[in-house]
This record gives structure tokens, sequence and C-alpha cells, in this order.
């Protein structure tokens, strides 16, 4: 290839078979093939994933006219000159995962790959091909924890498809006989009438983020050497219109994610990947990506990061969203300006970070978020300050402002605690205000500890409700089965306002448990716990996890929270007898994450049988902030 311009800126047959049938392959001189066959327009050429030399060479001259675009490209190949000394790929597993190295294989080779498509630079395409031949050397890639698997084979895959030209004969059979060896053998099996009878399998017919990513894998290696191995190229095909389904009808009814913020970049970043390239080697999505409300998850992205960055973090998710170049990937093929503008700025903060952390970060060039042009499609179309978001995870937001970093935003918990990576997290919420976040979720903690996923999750501090911002009687554990629904919800701009049934959550305690959470005249919070029918003797639990240095009132009913100089008042308006509390959030172990920086503001009282309230009032404070009376008490049953 000539150097471009440098630019700084089983079951059909089983597997043996299948390598021995070469006059299969595609090639220009057979016969077109039937019109439903899947790969009836598949495109023969290399480069073809994601990413063809005409829409590069595109991309290339419209940066000469767009600085924002020439800066990324400039970025990306930054960022492989950084990866041309980074450590080799090493077949090192990590508790039972080769995932880090998975991950860094999807790193080095599609951003050198890349680098080397925008420059012409050799160093990089040697970089590349060297990380390539290593992992095609190792034993395995870990099929017994397949996302690991999975992203190596999407590295490769795409490394093999975007260096074809550059790779010798021998190189482009080393590759392939791996992405054969290390991945595809699984496919006939995988995609056969009994996948269950390998449980690493599993995934092929589950609804979680698994099912997205070694799909993803697969399809990638299988389209990459799809020319030589139609048959095979076919059945993953064919298999992924299948499977992927089942995760895909997880984000209805509202485009939300089951398995919370962090599992959504991860799950739907591979979901993207699977439709584009179908939709560019194949000339057709098969119709996934109309799937019934898919169509407003790049909302649900938008909806769930606060003001100033942490997100609603539920179910094992991080306090900060991994960025995905996979977001203005939805927010352009679903016309959602909001989305699409709020892409460009997280990708301008990404681009000024002294260290790339994002794989994908490459695919930026690719999936690039253009400038929002007013008055395009569902540009004139408001995104709503407050939002219910249906299904497992069923949640709340509710905000003050979309466009001030001072804003107030409610995150508020509901749903299926059985749902994947869920926590015991029922009725909990997280609170920014004033730029700070005040309720917090602690988060995941190390997927390494004995038994995370297993029989000892629950014993775990930051995955029960000990940890939680909700309410609890006296010690108990959330029912791991149990379903919580939103039973009221209200976007009244002076009283927003959701309402969540707890009574399955700790079942016998009470007849009826009610939690609500209201915004109020878009100044001040009202947490309000509703217990009908209480038993005798279960005492109560109220708890607010914090960073802020907490100082109590002489009567123990207010509690001034500060940090950074900001300032957070909580009052106690029922029960009349109530007082605030610190307690510590350390955990019963010391292979837990310590918490250190957090404290849990408290309410803990016994009240007699029957029907209790407990309402505590969050008030940002300062001259911005009206000071306003409190709050007239209602039954959270009248809360319409």
């Amino acid at each position: 290839m000539a150097r471009m311009n440098p630019y700084p800126m089983r079951w059909i047959l089983p597997l043996a078979l299948i390598l021995l049938l070469p006059s299969l392959a595609l090639s220009d001189d057979r016969p077109p093939l039937p019109a439903n066959d899947p790969l009836a327009h598949f495109r023969r050429e290399h480069p073809r994933l994601l990413l063809t030399d005409d829409q590069l060479a595109a991309d290339i001259a419209a940066a000469a006219t767009d600085p924002f675009r020439a800066k990324l490209h400039g970025r990306i190949i930054a960022h492989a000159e950084e990866l041309l000394s980074a450590p080799p790929i090493v077949h090192h597993l990590i508790g039972p995962r080769l995932l880090e190295q998975s991950r860094a294989a999807v790193d080095h080779i599609m951003t050198c790959a890349l680098a080397y498509r925008l420059t012409g630079d050799a160093r990089f395409a040697d970089r590349a091909k060297r990380d390539m031949l290593t992992v095609a050397a190792f034993p395995d890639w870990n099929p017994s924890h397949f996302l690991d698997v999975a992203e190596m084979s999407f590295a490769v895959g795409i490394g093999y498809d975007w260096l074809y030209r550059q790779l010798t004969p021998a190189e482009r059979l080393t590759i392939k006989q791996a992405l054969l060896d290390k991945a595809l053998i699984f496919a006939a099996t995988t995609y056969g009438p009994n996948p269950e009878k390998d449980p690493r399998l599993y995934w092929v017919k589950a609804e979680t983020n698994w099912n997205q990513v070694c799909n993803g894998g697969l399809l990638t290696a299988a389209l990459a050497i799809g020319e030589d191995n139609p048959e095979l190229a076919r059945l993953v095909v064919n298999g992924a219109r299948a499977s992927l389904p089942r995760i895909m009808a997880r984000y209805q009814p509202d485009g939300a994610y089951p398995e919370g913020p962090g599992y959504w970049t991860y799950g739907t970043t591979y979901n993207v990947v699977i439709l584009a390239e179908l939709e560019g080697v194949l000339g057709t999505d098969f119709g996934l990506g109309a799937a019934p409300d898919f169509d407003r998850t790049a909302l649900y992205r938008l909806a769930v990061q606060g003001p100033v960055g942490p997100v609603f973090n539920y179910a094992d998710s991080h306090l900060n969203y991994e960025p995905t170049p996979a977001f203005a990937w939805l927010a352009e093929r679903y016309h959602h300006p909001a989305a699409l503008a709020e892409s460009r700025v997280l990708l301008a903060a990404e681009i000024g970070q002294k260290q790339i952390k994002d794989r994908f970060f490459a695919l930026n060039a690719i999936w690039y978020p253009n400038p929002v042009v007013q008055n395009s499609v569902g540009s004139t179309e408001p995104v709503p300050l407050d939002l219910h978001f249906h299904g497992a995870a069923d949640i709340a937001i509710l905000r003050s402002a979309w466009d001030d970093p001072h804003a107030i935003f409610v995150g508020f918990k509901a749903g299926d605690n059985a749902a994947n990576h869920s926590h015991l997290d029922l009725g909990a919420f997280v609170l920014d205000a004033a730029g700070v976040r005040w309720a917090e979720y602690l988060g995941a903690d190390n997927y390494d500890l004995p038994d995370y996923f297993g029989k000892k999750r629950w014993t775990y501090y930051r995955l029960n409700n000990h940890s939680q911002n909700t309410i609890t009687p006296g010690d108990l554990l959330q029912d791991p089965r149990a379903v919580a629904p939103i039973v009221a919800f209200s976007d009244a701009p002076e009283r927003a306002f959701a309402v969540a049934d707890l009574t399955a959550a700790y079942p016998g305690t009470a007849k009826r448990i009610l939690r609500g959470v209201a915004l109020l005249d878009r100044a001040r919070v009202l947490v309000q716990d509703d217990l009908s029918g209480l038993r005798s003797g279960a005492p109560l639990h109220w708890g607010m996890v914090t960073e802020g240095k907490i100082t109590l009132s002489a009567d123990g009913r207010t509690a001034t929270l500060t940090q950074h100089g900001r300032t957070l008042l909580a009052a106690i308006l029922a029960p009349d007898d109530a007082v605030f509390q610190v307690t510590s959030t350390r955990p019963p172990t010391p292979e837990e994450n310590q918490n250190e920086g957090t404290a849990m503001l408290t309410i803990e009282t016994a009240p007699a049988a029957g029907d209790v309230r407990l309402a505590v009032l969050l008030t940002p404070s300062g001259p911005r902030w009206p000071q306003l009376p409190p709050p007239v008490l209602t039954p959270l049953r009248d809360w319409r």
C-alpha cells in the first residue's frame, strides 16, 4: 500500500469440516448468493469492519475544515505513540480472568492500526502486528471466562481486517488460525441446538452484558475472515441475530439498562459494534437496531449523569462513567441532539486528559459526534427535567436544571433486587447540589472477594442495604428476590416526586412500606417514609452515606454537612422524637473496601407498633437558594 500523506492531527457442519471447504470461499467468480442469504451483500474487500478506506479518506478530508476532528485525530496518533513503548500483552490471569490483557489488546491493536491508517507510519502497524502475533501464540484466550475470548477476538479481528494488506501471507495465516482455534472454535456449539452442553457458553441465552460482548467478539472475528470461511460467518451472523434480541429486549420500556450505568457502557458499546459491523459488511442490521426502546437509551445515558460528572451509580457501577464512542453513534442514529451535544462535551474532556484510559477511544474517529445543527430533527424537543425509567431497575431522576453545574440532582432506585449486578438498594437515592455529591452510593467492591457473585454476596457491606441510603427495619437484609416498583411519579414544576413501594423488600415487618422522594420548588429535597401496620418491636434505621463533614445541632434534630466550601442542611420533620447520629461506614472485614472519607448520617428510632412516618428535608444553603418554610407533610398514598 502506498504510504499516505502523514496526518498529525456446529450446527451446520463441524468446524473441522468447514475449514476443509475452501471451495465455499466467497469470491467474485461465483454465482450471486440468494437474496435471503445473510451474506448476499457481503463486502469482500479489506478493510471492511467499521471503517473502509473510502470512509477514512472522507474523515481525513473533513478534518481539514473541522479543527475538533483534527484534534481528535492528533490525539489518537499521540496515544498510539505512547503505546509503542507499552509492555507487551501477556497471558496473565488476575483471579479467574485474562480480561485486563484482552482489553489492553483492544487498546493497543485498534489504536495503533488506526494511527497507521491515518499516517502511513509503519511503526504503528508493526506494533499492532506484534501484539496480534503475540496473542496468537497464547495457549488460549481463557474460555472459562468467555468475556476474555470475546474482547481478544474483537481486538484481533479488527487488527486483521484493518491491516490486512500490511500483513504477510504467513502472518495472515497465523492470525486467522488463532481466531479459528481460540475463538471461533466455539461457534458451532454456541449457535447450535444445545449450547448448554458447555457451561462456558451460557451467555448466548443470557439477558446481560455478556450476551452483547461475547456476540460482538465472535461476530467481529467471523466477519474479519468471512471471505475464506463463509459457512462459519453465516453461522455466527445467524446465531448472533437470534441471540442478541434477548438482551436488547431489556432496554424496554424506556431505554434504561438493567445492570446500571457502568454496564450500560460495556454492553451497549458492543451492541453498537454489532449493529455497525452488520450494516457495514452485510448492508443491513436485520432490523436489530429497531428493537423497541433501544432508540431511547441515549437519553437514559444522558439522564443518569449528574451535573458535575458523577453518575447515579447503582448496581456494580463506579462513580464516574467510562466514556464510549457508542454514545455519539446512538445520539446520531436516533436523532437526540442533546445527547449528541453532550457527547461532544465528553469527547473534548477526554481529548484533554493527560492519559487516555478508554480502550475504544479510536472509535471516536469513526462514530464522530458532529456539531448539532439547530432546527435539525428533534433539536427543538427539550429533555424533561424529571424522568421515570421503568424496568428491572425502576428508577426516577429529578433535577432542577440541565445547564447548571450547581443544580439539584436526585437519583432514586426501586425495581428488582434480582437484576444482574444489583445491590440490595431498594429505596436508595443519590443527591447532588451546589456542585457536590452529598448522598452517595459506595458502589462496587472488589470482584475477587470470595464468592462476590455467589453465596457471600449479601454479606459484603457495600452490596447490602446496611450501606445504602434507604430505610431498614432493624438489621434485616432486603429480600434478594424482592421487587419494589415505583407506584407514583410526577414531574410538576413545584413538586416533582417518585414513590416506591418497599413492602416486598422486608416481608412480614409491616402491612405496607412506602418511600417517597420529592424535589420541592426545584430548591430542596424531601425524603419521606410511611410505614403502615408496623409490627411491634421493629426499630427503624434511616441512613445516608456522605463525604461531607457532619455537624449535629444540640438537640440532634438538624445536621449541617459541609464539603468543598458548600453546605447542605438536613432537618428531621417527623417523628418529633427522632434525632440524627453519625455512624461509621467501615465494613465488617478488612478485605473489603474500607470506605475511607465517608460516614453515615443516620436516624435510629424504635416506634410503637402501628403507623409510622419518617421525614427528612435536605436543603442546600447559600445565597442562590431560597429560604422557604418547611413543607406540609401529606401521606405518601395521597401523592399524585
